[in-house]
């Protein structure tokens, strides 16, 4: 019982920001909408939605890194365990990311019901239509959408928001329990090893491109097909998970 009052709690806390970023984008689009009608003819406004998914795995992201501080010590204080927050938290992240999968569908369906009516004026495409089912026809890439294309890219989203939440959950769980000192070192020596592996890199060439080969390479061979894709964000969202949990079962309050 106490895992479903931690889920229904973890779940509340991050309604009103969902709530906001598709009301954000909502808002976008109608701005957009009346700057185009307001738009002299000569104007030719063309509107392009493509792969909202992409900025919403990014909001995903920040979402996560925000989800963990307050609801750990908020349940704590309710006497709920680590281990039924952890539980809930799986649950509250997987519903979650299947509402904003759906909602990206029907945010780009909705764009596309006005390219129907005005195909020189709007575009809106899936981030998994684009990563799957574009091809290159009389000299532009075009789309093949389907029903079962739509229900594929809300599989799709799905599977990379989870990816991404379970990451950003990771990190803010960690950065919780390291030390002050901890922290710093964490923030200032992530971006100067990246620094100096970049300047590396550029001065040896020959690595660079050996290195540039294996990381397309593998990426292809992860993300090559839809079941690949899910099989590697499901083995990603498992790792993160487990790494939390260990972190977060010996998380102290401060």
């Amino acid at each position: 019982m106490k895992i479903y009052s931690s889920f229904r709690y973890q779940l509340r806390d991050q309604r009103s920001a969902i709530l906001v970023y598709y009301g954000v984008l909502a808002s976008l689009f109608l701005v957009a909408l009346i700057a185009m009608a307001l738009a002299p003819a000569e104007a030719n406004g063309f509107l392009s939605t493509n792969g909202v998914t992409a900025i919403t795995m990014f909001f995903a992201f920040i979402l996560s890194l925000c989800a963990f501080k307050e609801s750990f010590l908020m349940n704590l204080q309710h006497g709920v365990s680590r281990r039924s927050q952890f539980l809930g938290r799986l649950g509250a992240m997987g519903v979650v990311c299947g509402v904003m999968a759906l909602a990206d569908e029907i945010y780009t369906l909705l764009v596309s019901l006005l390219h129907v009516v005005l195909p020189n004026g709007f575009q809106a495409n899936s981030l998994y239509e684009m990563s799957y089912c574009m091809e290159y026809a009389e000299g532009r890439f075009t789309v093949q959408s389907s029903p079962a294309t739509i229900l594929l890219s809300v599989v799709f989203s799905f599977f990379l928001l989870l990816t991404v939440s379970s990451l950003g959950y990771l990190i803010t769980v960690f950065m919780y329990r390291l030390s002050k000192m901890g922290k710093t070192i964490f923030w200032v020596g992530t971006p100067t090893v990246f620094i100096l592996l970049s300047s590396y890199l550029s001065f040896h060439p020959a690595v660079q491109g050996k290195a540039l080969r294996f990381i397309v390479g593998f990426g292809q061979m992860c993300c090559s097909t839809l079941p690949r894709t899910a099989l590697t964000c499901t083995l990603l969202t498992a790792l993160f998970s487990a790494l939390a949990w260990l972190l977060m079962r010996r998380a102290a309050v401060k």
